[in-house]
């Protein structure tokens, strides 16, 4: 019988559950968010999961018409 191995289950599970986001901004636009976030003492993650959130309630908006 083979142990448990808690990290490849996480790698595992992120590799068939998880998929990333990825863009570039320039340089003064990118430290402004990171500033804002931190101002508003969210992450940059939950920032992002937001504006992506209200982008997909806008969308299903627009569906149900």
């Amino acid at each position: 019988m083979t142990e448990f191995n808690e990290n490849e289950y996480k790698r595992e599970w992120r590799k068939e559950n998880m998929k990333a986001v990825r863009a570039s901004f320039k340089n003064d636009f990118v430290d402004q968010f990171k500033d804002a976030c931190k101002i508003l003492g969210i992450s940059q993650a939950d920032a992002i999961r937001e504006a992506m959130y209200n982008t997909i309630q806008k969308a299903d908006e627009i569906r149900k018409k």
